[in-house]
């Protein structure tokens, strides 16, 4: 009798937890029929429609890892009668605070502005928690990988930079191995390996074995030998690295405290491409080390994408679009950040004095292998001794 009840107990937990899946998927389904989004997005987006809506909406939430968004506040609402609420929190926070809030059925979010492209890829997309979306009118102007599986608005990347006020001639090291000699020992700056962008930068970096070991040969000489239990040259390198790297608590301090001219003698150090649009002459002086070998830096899309049963999806389709087009892209289309638009690309080139980017020595992190191997890279980084 006893294992009877308690069949009867399992089977009605069962169903329960059944129909309360049945009934979460059939809220989504018809959120995205309504948001027509994912499966139900229609052939031709009806801007009139879009806007006409996004003002009935009234606002439009979203989690930003970029305080630039407080630029295109007030422009945005001028222009659309659309009140934008932002918050500046970085990529990973965003992650866990839009996954423990979509788990508790918390759906307050509209738009994601986030470049842990590798947590959205292998866990936020497959779980259905977010959804892409590529306004038309720019689609032409984008690359199939810049459009899929998110929409990428730039280019950032992390980069090796140095004082060139102390430095008038030239950087004082042309090779990535350089930095893992003796004598610059506390003399080379790091984000904390960690953190999710300096991650895919290493990781990216772990990504170039072959690149790597020819870079050491050029550097030292001779073929490179390993160290025990080391696999190939990208582990013996960021090995090395990391022993002789300081460990700073901001992109920001780092940029600081290389480019300072007071100094006598200046570190090295990685920082955000885009933090170099801060260089003041006779203040903060730092240059990227373009001719690098083999790689100056490493570049990772930062990407728009809108959250599951948002409360305003069409406000969220019109943020888009907005930080798409020439107005709303301006405060990121700065010396350092590259936009993905194609058509933007000449002039940014023109008036930054950069390469294009498909010419710069930078290796793009590839999102899948970036979420594949982050814990073996974790465990590689946390083995290594100072």
């Amino acid at each position: 009798m006893k294992s009877l009840l308690s069949l009867l107990l399992m089977t009605a937990v069962v169903l329960a937890l059944s129909g309360s899946a049945v009934a979460a998927d059939d809220a989504q389904t018809q959120w995205l029929k309504k948001a027509q989004l994912g499966p139900y997005a229609p052939a031709t987006q009806d801007w009139n429609a879009i806007e006409a809506a996004a003002r009935q909406e009234g606002k439009v939430v979203l989690f930003s890892v970029s305080s630039r968004f407080n630029k295109i506040q007030k422009s945005f609402k001028d222009k659309y009668g659309v009140e934008l609420v932002g918050h500046d929190i970085t990529s990973d926070e965003q992650v866990e605070k839009y996954s423990r809030e979509h788990k508790a059925g918390l759906f307050q979010t509209d738009v994601l502005f986030n470049n842990a492209t590798s947590e959205l890829h292998g866990k936020m997309l497959p779980d259905k928690m977010i959804w892409n979306f590529v306004p038309d009118q720019f689609a032409r102007f984008l690359d199939e990988s810049e459009k899929n599986p998110f929409l990428v608005q730039r280019w950032s990347s992390r980069v090796f930079v140095y004082n060139s006020a102390l430095y008038p001639s030239g950087p004082p090291i042309k090779n990535i191995w350089t930095v893992t000699r003796p004598e610059w020992k506390g003399k080379v700056l790091t984000p904390d390996p960690s953190g999710a962008a300096m991650a895919n930068a290493f990781q990216t970096i772990l990504n170039h074995p072959n690149e790597m070991a020819s870079a050491y040969e050029k550097e030292f000489g001779q073929p490179i030998k390993l160290s025990s239990g080391i696999k190939n040259a990208a582990e013996e390198w960021l090995m090395r690295f990391l022993k002789n790297a300081v460990i700073s608590p901001s992109t920001d301090k780092i940029f600081e405290s290389v480019g300072d001219v007071k100094q006598k003698e200046a570190p090295v150090g990685i920082t955000t491409f885009s933090k170099l649009r801060d260089v003041k002459k006779g203040v903060f002086e730092a240059t990227p080390i373009f001719d690098m070998e083999p790689v100056f830096g490493v570049g990772y899309p930062t990407v728009l994408v809108i959250c599951d049963r948002a409360p305003h999806p069409n406000a969220a389709k019109l943020l888009i679009r907005f930080m798409m087009d020439e107005e709303g892209i301006a405060p990121w289309n700065v010396f350092g950040d590259y936009p993905s638009r194609s058509d933007l690309e000449d002039e940014h080139v023109k008036k930054f004095k950069v390469p294009y980017y498909s010419k710069a020595k930078i290796w793009n992190s590839d999102a899948k292998h970036i979420f594949d191997t982050s814990y073996d890279y974790l465990q590689f980084v946390m083995s290594i001794g100072k």
